[in-house]
């Protein structure tokens, strides 16, 4: 509920702020009003080549296109005039990792340095050796998390993009207009 309240007003404010006097604009009436800007070009937008074949003229068009666009945000809540972005959570910083590193050395440090004769020095450099590998591991992990989650963000955000297109063809295939 306080995510789509967020995505509400998120898109009031981008529309209220960004509103071009120049592009056509129409109102959702729900929970909340809200606006929507049409594309100038559906093809460009939605990536849609949209031809009348029951010979609509062109008011019978710009009607039809703006009633599957307003029913595909209905469907959907996506608007890919002003789309939703799907915000990424960092990878938590992990702690520890230098010194389970360290501790790991040292243990190693302490082997190598009773054969060479001083376990004192071998487990120092082993500690010191295994924390920059311990803290090489911890970042390496959250830099591949990170990478993760903004690659599934950007799924999400095609998929929402996608799922739009899909709703908007239903609607106007209804219509009597023939799409590729």
């Amino acid at each position: 509920m306080k995510a789509s309240i967020k995505i509400y007003a998120t898109l009031l404010l981008f529309f209220l702020t960004f509103t071009l006097a120049s592009q056509e604009t129409i109102t959702i009436t729900e929970e909340k009003k809200t606006t929507l800007k049409l594309p100038k070009d559906y093809s460009k937008t939605l990536g849609l080549y949209i031809f009348p074949s029951k010979n609509q003229d062109s008011l019978q068009q710009q009607k039809d296109l703006k009633e599957c666009y307003s029913w595909a945000y209905n469907q959907t809540k996506f608007d890919p005039m002003n789309p939703t972005k799907v915000t990424v959570k960092e990878a938590e910083k992990v702690k520890g990792g230098a010194v389970a590193g360290a501790a790991r050395g040292a243990v190693a440090g302490v082997a190598i340095g009773a054969v060479a004769g001083d376990t004192g020095d071998g487990a120092a450099i082993g500690a010191v050796t295994g924390a920059i590998r311990g803290r090489r591991a911890t970042r390496r992990a959250q830099s591949m998390q990170n990478a993760q989650n903004t690659q599934k963000a950007k799924s999400i955000e095609s998929e929402m993009k996608t799922s739009f297109v899909k709703a908007f063809s239903a609607c106007i295939k209804a219509k009597g207009y023939s799409i590729n």
